[in-house]
């Protein structure tokens, strides 16, 4: 589920509020960031830079705290997004596989079923997507609905619950018996 709008409206935030509610609904939650300026965690002369300068197309960073992997992009390709939603759709069957739900920050719609943030003032990002929002979360009263206010998240976690709850359900019937 891809949340999306223009920087500085909260989408960080707004994930962040949301996986508790997630978790404590009982979902088993991750989420994935664009990092469009090429952000970067381990440090210029690190072993895993090191690795990965010298031409290693996947490194993985592990420790107590968890593991990062970074997988190369050509040269020629790193700037392009659709390289980045491409090397995507290789990725979130393997390694988010098991997950309930994942939460998407910074991409464009990756499917039909995606958040809108607005905040007043901040001029909206055009969203690429055939379709309206599923969703839409803003400061700006409404009674649309799909229209929450950033204190209604109760509310909309319950509604990705109930999305999640769907999907569990079509799979099951899609199952051989």
């Amino acid at each position: 589920m891809s949340f999306v709008g223009s920087s500085g409206v909260g989408k960080t935030t707004l994930i962040e509020r949301l996986i508790p509610l997630l978790r404590a609904a009982g979902l088993r939650t991750g989420t994935m960031k664009h990092a469009s300026h090429g952000h970067d965690v381990d440090k210029v002369g690190s072993d895993s830079w090191r690795h990965r300068r010298a031409g290693a197309e996947a490194v993985l960073l592990a420790g107590v705290d968890g593991a990062v992997l970074f997988l190369a992009a050509d040269a020629e390709q790193a700037g392009d997004d659709s390289v980045v939603v491409d090397r995507l759709a290789e990725l979130v069957p393997v390694h988010l596989a098991g997950l309930d739900v994942v939460l998407a920050e910074g991409f464009a719609p990756l499917s039909d079923l995606f958040v809108e943030v607005r905040r007043r003032g901040v001029p909206a990002k055009e969203v690429s997507s055939p379709r309206q929002a599923w969703l839409t979360i803003t400061d700006e009263p409404s009674t649309t609905e799909g229209h929450y206010g950033f204190d209604d998240l109760e509310a909309v976690a319950r509604r990705i619950v109930d999305h999640a709850g769907r999907i569990e359900e079509q799979q099951d019937s899609d199952r051989p018996e």
